[in-house]
């Protein structure tokens, strides 16, 4: 419970549900204590801020790290452990209508774009701040050691793409004993850190720098600004969920997104469901193995505003060497916060 408490200090103050409705100090905490302990063993392996990268270690082993979210492979042989825990698999229910996924995303697309554009108190900058759940594992000769990594993701933006961006590392949880010592024998921290990084003009994030386009074509375009067009629909969406955990985004850029996400082929429509932050919403998905193993890569979205809620990705029939059941949940992404604030000294 050191862990929860831990977040509970970080996070009191936030709301998760304040973009959907006014919530009183009470429903804060209910909301807050539902995100932090029903899925502090949620985890996740996508991305969060760097690309995925291949990384060859001495002696012959082979690892595979993901930042901020990732796998790491390393060749020893051991028994094989119980499966790692993961979070629970949300309840989706019927869609809001019948129609087909790029239908209703070009609704809310216009529905996004209805709404007023938020006020900017002078001397702000755009701050987000997100809730994320990862799983580290190492993997080789048959036995595989998993970490649920959370982390609290907070950012400040200027307007000249300066910025600070502060990563909170919170204890790894472990499904059994016998998986933390084995991490900690492997050099696995078990502790909380915390990653302070402060940019000047043009440094706060390479890929996304200035302002974020509100026409669609535009906007694909400059997801891959400096890099070849995407090969597979799915990483459209990957960037996508990236963008919403860095970047504010204002209604005329979310109904850009949302038109976007319409055009993928592949897109499907989910369902309804409540995110795990008890917020409802309406989730579009694309299945893909563009990265090995066959994967759901879902986006809620808030119905009345068209704002990103959350994004996780869930393997669906294989789960290669990984020690978790199909379906598992691997990634997990909550958007909390996107609002205009100060810059901390």
């Amino acid at each position: 419970m050191n862990a929860v408490n831990e977040v509970r200090q970080l996070l009191g103050g936030l709301d998760p549900a304040r973009e959907v409705h006014p919530a009183d100090e009470s429903r804060r905490m209910r909301d807050l204590s539902r995100i932090l302990t029903s899925d502090r063993v949620a985890v996740s392996t996508r991305r969060g801020v760097p690309r995925r990268r291949l990384v060859l270690a001495a002696a012959g082993a082979a690892v595979l790290a993901v930042a901020a979210g990732g796998v790491a492979l390393e060749t020893l042989r051991q028994p094989e452990p119980a499966f790692a825990a993961t979070p629970a698999i949300l309840s989706y229910g019927p869609p809001m209508s019948a129609e087909p996924a790029s239908v209703r995303l070009r609704r809310l697309a216009a529905v996004a774009a209805a709404q007023p554009a938020p006020q900017r108190p002078a001397g702000t900058v755009e701050y987000l701040e997100s809730a994320n759940w990862f799983l580290n594992s190492s993997i080789s000769g048959g036995r595989t050691t998993s970490a649920v990594v959370p982390q609290q993701w907070r950012s400040w933006r200027t307007d000249d793409d300066a910025g600070r961006m502060v990563k909170k590392d919170l204890p790894p949880t472990f499904r059994t004993d016998a998986d933390r010592r084995e991490w900690q024998r492997r050099g696995g921290r078990i502790d909380s850190s915390e990653e302070v990084r402060d940019s000047a003009a043009g440094g706060f994030y390479s890929r996304f720098q200035g302002p974020v386009p509100t026409d669609p074509v535009a906007l694909r375009g400059w997801l891959t600004a400096g890099a070849s067009a995407h090969e597979a629909p799915v990483q459209y969406l990957e960037d996508i969920a990236e963008l919403a955990g860095v970047r504010l985004l204002n209604p005329a850029q979310r109904a850009a997104v949302l038109r976007l996400l319409a055009d993928l082929p592949g897109v499907t429509v989910t369902g309804t469901v409540t995110d795990r932050a008890g917020r409802p919403g309406e989730a579009f998905s694309i299945t893909s193995d563009a990265h090995g193993l066959p994967a759901r890569y879902t986006l809620i979205v808030d119905s009345g505003t068209g704002a990103p809620l959350g994004y996780e990705e869930m393997l669906t029939t294989t789960a290669g060497k990984l020690n978790v059941a199909i379906p598992a949940v691997l990634t997990y992404r909550s958007y909390l916060v996107a609002e205009y604030a100060t810059m901390p000294d």
